[in-house]
Formats: structure tokens, sequence, C-alpha cells
């Protein structure tokens, strides 16, 4: 298989992407399914994400994890790769896959009855849980990627400086 600009190969981007997506989206489903399980048991009749709330995520809905997981590495993996638009900046990237993430959730939602769509305030609350959680991923990978630029010019001066001969 082709290599990519890092020597990664498009399946190794996209088994990278599928276990990291499904592994944040199930703990972080968890823990918010025990917290409000926690605070408020009714909790468990509105989403089907909860239905055994008390003893854990059902084995159905693990597998909805896994299929929205697949779909969102798949266009992760594309988006991301040079086999896409190459001069398109990481910001605009980044914004495409928010929104591919809002689309496929509200088809997942609509198909396996997630959130309640007569309840625009469940609605709402995923909208800012999931632009709050991007937001921070897109500016913690912006400032790894300002201190990697500082790290590689200083490396570059570093080699310039021992290896130019003055005449």
């Amino acid at each position: 298989m082709d290599k990519g600009q890092n020597g990664v190969s498009l399946l190794t981007k996209f088994l990278r992407n599928l276990t990291t997506i499904f592994t944040l989206s199930v703990l972080v489903i968890s823990i918010a399914g025990m917290i409000t399980t926690h605070y408020d048991p009714a909790i468990q009749e509105a989403s089907s994400m909860f239905s055994l709330a008390p003893i854990g995520i059902a084995y159905n809905t693990i597998l909805q994890i896994a299929g929205f997981s697949f779909i969102l590495a798949a266009i992760s993996a594309f988006l991301f790769s040079e086999y896409f638009n190459k001069k398109m900046r990481f910001l605009l990237r980044s914004f495409l896959l928010f929104i591919a993430t809002i689309l496929i959730f509200l088809v997942f939602t609509f198909i396996f009855k997630w959130v309640p769509f007569n309840e625009p305030i469940a609605l709402l609350a995923f909208f800012l849980s999931t632009l709050v959680c991007y937001s921070i991923s897109i500016g913690l990978t912006i400032l790894k990627l300002k201190f990697e630029s500082k790290k590689y010019s200083k490396l570059l001066e570093n080699y310039k400086a021992r290896n130019i001969v003055n005449p």
C-alpha cells in the first residue's frame, strides 16, 4: 500500500483513527452515562444508549458506536491524507471533520434513537459538548504543531551552524 508523506499507510492511519475514536467514544459515553444516571435515573428511558445504565452499556450500543467510529475514522483518514487536497489548511479539514461528525451523529441518532429529537435541549447539549471537545483537540493540536515547528527550526539552525563552511 502507498505510504503517505510521513511514511504511514492510509490503512494504518485508518486503524489508528478507528481505535482512538472508538475508545474515546466508549469512555466518554460510559462516564457521561454513569454521571447522568446517578443524578437522574429517568435518563435511562430517554436514550437507547443508557438502556442498561446500572450494569453497563448494551452490546448493540457498543456496536453502534463502533459503526459510528468506523465511518468517522474513514473520513478522518481520507481528509488528513495526502490523497485529499494537499493545499487545504488544517483548520478547514478539521471543520469538515466537525461537520461530518455532526451529520453522521444526526443520522445515527435518528436511526438508533440515541437522543430524543423532541427534546431540543438534549441535541443542544450534544452540539455544545462536541464543539467544546473539538475546540480543545484543535487547540492542543495547534500547540503541538507550534512546539514541533520550534523544535525543528532549532535543529535546522544547529545543523546549518555545524555544516556550513565559511569561505
